[in-house]
Parts: structure tokens; C-alpha cells; sequence
């Protein structure tokens, strides 16, 4: 099995949700952790515990939005340009409103931090992974990233994107010692709700009313799963959904 301890891994997304128990998950295999979001108090208390459960851990922090433009330049300074796994995690959908209906702005903004950003993170740290000749990197996609929903449209699209670009980097870095891979998570209960509904909690607890999600200690206990793999194992993609959905349109509510 793959050894975690010391490895150096960059989080996006690292303030909430998936990421935090991502970068939680690491510090308990004693991983060197350099957490990226936009929230400095969040990231300020993540730092705190782990420090308190995992004093010998080493963590950083690098306070930005993902979107901007000197993002890179600061990841390269923190990290010195040497990063064993990224977990390409930061992501978002705004809204659930027709074509005709919805706000472009909305889009944009899925774009940009869906494709744009994720397609950014991975250009900038390959070229580090090839010289170390050994790296990992797992994007965080979606079952929306193989079904369709009315109301989704861009999001669906975006996730589609981040399908293909994951299966064509793993073709181009096949046989170099880099894993690629893509967990596909259902309905997971974290902000994604309530940041789709802008801020909307009656709408964002609808959505897991009656039924029980997949919690963000759940995507992240699976990741580790295909991390700890013997380097000849690639878990190409996870896909899971809660035992109460069977699609994006299909869950089945107690009432």
C-alpha cells in the first residue's frame, strides 16, 4: 500500500465540505498539507485542528480565490514547486434555473472555477509531478459529470468537461508514474446546497429532506482509499451516490 506519511498535498477548496475532511483525513496519515481557499478564518481554524490532534503535521496556508490571477504564483512559492498529490477539489453550481431563465453571471462563474481553475491547477503542477518522475491528483467530479437535469444545465456541463480532461490527461501521462483519477460523488450534504441557492437554507435543506445523503467524511474516506492503492493501481473513478438516490432525479424520501 502507497505511504502518505510526508507526502506533500495541495487541497483546494480546503476551507469546508469535502476539502476540510479531505485535509483532516491527511493529517491523520501524517501528509505535509497546503490548504487553498478564499476563507482565511475557516482556513485559520483547520490549521488550529490539526494542530491540536496532529501537532507533528505540516501544514500552510494560502489564502486566495482560485479565480485569481496570481493564484499560481502563490501556490509556487509555498509549495517550492514540489507537490506529491493535488486534490482538485474547489467547485460550485449556482442556481437551478432554465436556460432562458438563468443569469450569465452564474455561468461565468461555474466556468471559471469548474473548468478554468481545475484545467489551471493541473497545468501548473504536471510539469513538477514529471521531474519528481511520481504524483497523484484526483479531481473531484460529479455524477452530473455523466447524467443530465433540467435546471443544470451549465453545471452538468461543466462536470462533463472535467470528465473529459481527466481521461485525457491520464492517456498523456500513462506509463509516467502519475496517477490520475476522478471520485463522482452524488448528493453529499455540505455548503453545495446552500451556495447553489444563495444563501437560501429552507431551499438548501430541502434538498436532503427525508432521505440520507453521503456526508463530506464519506468522498473523503473514499479518496484515501484509492491514494493508499500499491503505485500500479489506478482507481480510474469512484462513482457513489447515497443508498437513497439513484440518479440525479431519483431519491427516495421517507415522506
Amino acid at each position: 500500500m502507497e505511504n502518505l506519511k510526508d507526502q506533500r498535498v495541495l487541497i483546494t477548496g480546503a476551507s469546508s465540505g469535502i476539502g476540510r475532511a479531505m485535509a483532516l483525513s491527511l493529517a491523520e496519515k501524517g501528509s505535509e498539507l497546503f490548504l487553498l481557499a478564499r476563507r482565511s478564518d475557516k482556513l485559520t481554524e483547520l490549521q488550529s485542528e490539526i494542530k491540536t490532534k496532529y501537532p507533528e503535521v505540516k501544514n500552510h496556508l494560502i489564502v486566495g480565490d482560485i479565480n485569481d490571477s496570481e493564484i499560481g504564483e502563490k501556490i509556487r512559492t509555498c509549495t517550492q514547486e514540489k507537490i506529491d498529490i493535488l486534490i482538485n477539489n474547489a467547485g460550485l453550481a449556482i442556481g437551478k434555473e432554465r436556460v432562458e431563465e438563468a443569469q450569465f453571471s452564474d455561468w461565468e462563474q461555474m466556468i471559471n472555477t469548474n473548468i478554468t481553475a481545475n484545467f489551471k491547477l493541473s497545468h501548473l503542477v504536471v510539469p513538477w509531478m514529471l521531474k519528481a518522475k511520481k504524483g497523484d491528483i484526483i479531481n473531484l467530479c460529479s455524477i452530473a459529470g455523466h447524467y443530465t437535469y433540467q435546471g443544470g444545465s451549465v453545471y452538468c456541463a461543466t462536470k462533463h468537461a472535467v470528465n473529459a480532461f481527466t481521461r485525457i490527461l491520464r492517456e498523456e501521462t500513462c506509463g509516467q508514474n502519475l496517477r490520475v483519477m476522478q471520485i463522482s460523488p452524488g448528493m453529499v450534504d455540505t455548503e453545495f446546497s446552500t451556495v447553489r441557492f444563495k444563501g437560501d437554507k429552507q431551499l438548501a435543506d430541502a434538498v436532503y429532506a427525508h432521505m440520507t445523503p453521503l456526508m463530506a467524511e464519506d468522498i473523503a474516506r473514499m479518496m484515501i482509499f484509492m491514494l493508499e492503492q500499491p503505485r500500479h493501481v489506478v482507481i480510474d473513478e469512484l462513482i457513489t451516490m447515497p443508498t437513497d438516490q439513484g440518479s440525479p432525479t431519483t431519491v427516495r424520501r421517507s415522506k
